[in-house]
């Protein structure tokens, strides 16, 4: 069996999307030959606790908890024990305190790449005394944070192993990074990292095409592996109704950038017309700011806000819903944002309703599977009527189908790794 040590910030019982990618390639490895070693956190600054994922951790998979310094504590402690911690956006606004200004002028300006990097050195060692006392073919880190990279930066110099970067997300070019003021120096050391990454290690994998794009990495080099879905999942699902209701659900964080303010205005120009029975629902970190804007346009009782759900619930509610909405950051550049839960929704099979730039890769993959439809940030009118024609399906019995989706399940997608680690063996 071949070896490979895979060094991860986000791993169970950390929420969030950003934990299923190598929670699903680790689940998977072992039918290609590969025995996966995972070096990650132990209690980090997590978006979210999902103690259910834990479980989902194969048995037989070596998983090395190190010390992990979060900031996330005495973040609360300072400002206030009910104030959110930043986590997918860098925004603030005039009602943020002092505190929290300085923070994230600070994070912005002064750390580089991002402040999980304090975990770095507990890590190194870990990876270190593991490459000593075993035998491994390749050792992968992957981002965000990228500040994880480093890591891999440091052994590929001292050990000269088998280095595969994977960016799950942009690094310079994140989306939380466009709206905000930055010092050029800070953004030119910040890309001088991300290049030496890039340049230093064996193979860099990339889950969108305008990651791919961004980074300056030669093409026989970089490889595109999107997130998938994962079969097993939605198996297991029994498709029921939960109400009368025609539910329009969104499953994830909601940071300022992704406001659907004009999904909600669309939905209320249907109540006008009489229809009343359509709700949104959102599960997850909303925005209080998109909470606040959304409660103040909403007379009609439309939107309901839910605390964060397990992964395997949030699975039943999605396959459940009547329509699925997924919102991309309204920022700059973000033709190529494709956020994880695109590809769960396809897995689930029901509608989605996409809000972002119509020639975008998520607005290719929904047009691709027939999984449903993206539309621009301000077209309220086309939205308003989509929804309508959606709703008038619904209330027929009528369902849409997906096509095409295989590919995205995360079967395929781990042979695609196990293609690329095959070439260092």
């Amino acid at each position: 069996m071949k070896k490979l040590l895979v060094i991860v910030y986000y791993w169970p019982p950390s929420g969030g999307a950003g934990v299923q990618r190598w929670l699903k390639f680790v689940k998977y490895l072992p039918q290609f030959g590969w025995m996966p070693t995972i070096i990650t956190t132990k209690n980090g600054d997590y978006p979210a606790i999902d103690e259910s994922l834990c479980k989902e951790v194969p048995a037989g998979i070596k998983v090395i908890r190190t010390k992990t310094p979060a900031f996330g504590k005495w973040f609360k402690k300072i400002n206030g024990k009910n104030s959110d911690v930043p986590y997918g956006s860098l925004e603030i606004n005039s009602a943020d305190s002092l505190f929290k200004k300085v923070s994230i002028w600070i994070r912005l300006n002064l750390v580089i790449p991002d402040a999980r990097k304090i975990w770095n050195k507990f890590a190194y060692r870990a990876a270190g005394i593991e490459l000593l006392t075993n035998q491994y073919d390749a050792v992968i880190t992957t981002g965000p944070p990228h500040s994880t990279h480093l890591i891999g930066l440091k052994l590929k110099k001292k050990n000269n192993i088998n280095w595969i970067a994977d960016f799950r997300d942009p690094w310079t070019q994140m989306g939380y990074l466009k709206n905000v003021k930055r010092l050029k120096i800070t953004s030119h050391f910040d890309k001088l990292l991300e290049n030496k990454v890039v340049k230093t290690s064996d193979a860099v994998i990339a889950a969108s095409q305008k990651i791919i794009s961004d980074l300056n990495c030669s093409p026989d080099k970089i490889h595109l592996i999107t997130n998938g879905f994962d079969p097993h999942d939605f198996n297991r699902i029994k498709k029921e109704k939960i109400d009368d209701n025609f539910n329009l659900n969104y499953f994830g964080s909601l940071p300022a950038e992704s406001n659907p303010i004009s999904v909600l205005k669309a939905i209320i120009q249907l109540y006008k017309k009489g229809i009343s029975d359509i709700k949104m629902n959102f599960w997850g970190n909303i925005s209080k700011d998109v909470k606040e804007q959304l409660n103040n346009l909403d007379d009609c009782g439309i939107a309901k806000f839910h605390q964060h759900i397990s992964h395997s619930k949030a699975i039943e509610l999605m396959s459940n819903s009547s329509m699925l909405l997924l919102m991309i950051n309204n920022v700059k550049n973000n033709e190529g944002i494709i956020t994880a839960k695109i590809f769960e929704y396809i897995g689930c099979g029901v509608t989605i309703l996409g809000v972002g730039p119509a020639s975008s890769e998520p607005a290719k993959i929904l047009h691709e599977t027939g999984s449903g439809k993206m539309f621009q940030y301000d077209n309220v009118e086309e939205i308003a009527d989509h929804i309508e024609n959606v709703y008038k399906l619904w209330k027929q019995g009528k369902e849409t189908r997906s096509k095409d989706i295989e590919k995205y399940s995360c079967v395929n997608l781990t042979k695609k790794l196990d293609a690329v680690l095959d070439k260092f063996i």
